[in-house]
C-alpha cells in the first residue's frame, strides 16, 4: 500500500505534467507520447511489488527463480511493446519519439528515487546479524 501512495501516485501526477509540457512543446503527437512512455515506465516498474510481493510471502525460497523469470518476461514483452508502438508505419506515426523517451526517463527516475525513500523509511529489516 505504501508503494501505491508514495510511489505510483506521484509518477502518475508526473506523468500528467510531463504530457502537457511535451503537448504545449511538441503538439499532439508529443502528448500522446509521453503519456504512453510513461504509463509503460509505470506499468514495466509497477507490476513487480504488486505481483512478486505476495509470491515472496508465500514462498521465500522461490522468490529468486519466479523474480528473474518474471523479469524475463517483462523485458520481451516491453521491447515487443516498444517495437510496435515505435514503428513507423503503425501507431508510432502518432507518437513522437524524443517525448516517448523523455517521459520513459524521467518516470524512471522519479520511480527509483521515491521507491528507494519508500523503502529507507518503511525501516524493513533486510539481514539479520545473528
Amino acid at each position: 500500500m505504501q508503494i501505491l501512495r508514495r510511489v505510483v501516485v506521484p509518477c502518475l501526477v508526473l506523468i500528467a505534467v510531463t504530457a502537457v509540457v511535451a503537448g504545449f512543446i511538441g503538439g499532439r503527437e508529443a502528448l500522446s507520447g509521453a503519456l504512453v512512455g510513461g504509463v509503460l515506465v509505470v506499468a514495466f516498474l509497477g507490476s513487480s511489488p504488486g505481483l512478486l510481493d505476495p509470491l515472496a510471502k508465500k514462498n521465500p525460497m522461490a522468490s529468486l527463480p519466479i523474480a528473474l523469470g518474471f523479469f524475463t518476461v517483462k523485458a520481451v514483452a516491453a521491447i515487443v511493446v516498444l517495437a510496435v508502438l515505435l514503428d513507423e508505419d503503425g501507431i508510432g506515426q502518432h507518437l513522437e519519439r524524443q517525448a516517448v523517451a523523455a517521459a520513459m526517463v524521467v518516470t524512471a527516475m522519479a520511480w527509483i528515487g521515491l521507491h528507494l525513500m519508500t523503502l529507507r523509511r518503511s525501516r524493513t529489516p533486510i539481514y539479520d546479524l545473528e
